[in-house]
């Protein structure tokens, strides 16, 4: 009788213990889907301001109908962190880029926290595989590309 209760305890150790490493692979896998959306969430609220910038009259803050000057500094975007230039900010979801302006249309980047892996200088692209790029114009607004 000991015999067999030694071995089931030592079958429930083993599942106990495959039932824990799956829900660890589980967790992190929905943690980082979190943060995806989360960082388009964030772009969409990013491509939202911007195209209330271009809307709004120079004297109020605004582009007068053209996106010229825009930055991260122009719109209330909840950031931790934005570069000297303005083309770059940064917030608990990820690293967001301007790389684009002109009077036409506003490219943005944004990079998921997840893919960024810390403090990094926020002035460059940190993925160059893992991010989402937004176009917005004067009446679009389009998803030209997606992680991998």
């Amino acid at each position: 009788m000991g015999q067999q209760q030694l071995l089931l305890v030592i079958l429930v150790v083993v599942l106990v213990g495959i039932a824990t490493v799956i829900a660890i692979t589980v967790f992190g896998d929905a943690s980082s889907s979190l943060n995806n959306d989360a960082v388009r969430q964030d772009l969409i609220t990013i491509s939202a301001s911007v195209q209330s910038y271009l809307q709004k009259p120079p004297m109020m803050g605004g582009g007068g109908g053209s996106f010229e000057g825009f930055d991260f500094t122009k719109i209330a975007f909840p950031a931790e962190e934005i570069s000297d230039d303005g083309m770059h900010a940064r917030n608990a979801n990820g690293v967001y880029h301007i790389f684009s302006v002109s009077s036409t249309e506003v490219g943005l980047w944004g990079e998921p926290m997840m893919e960024v892996g810390g403090p990094v200088d926020i002035s460059s692209l940190v993925s160059d595989s893992d991010y989402y790029e937004l176009i917005v114009t004067k009446n679009d607004i389009s998803w030209s590309n997606t992680p991998n």
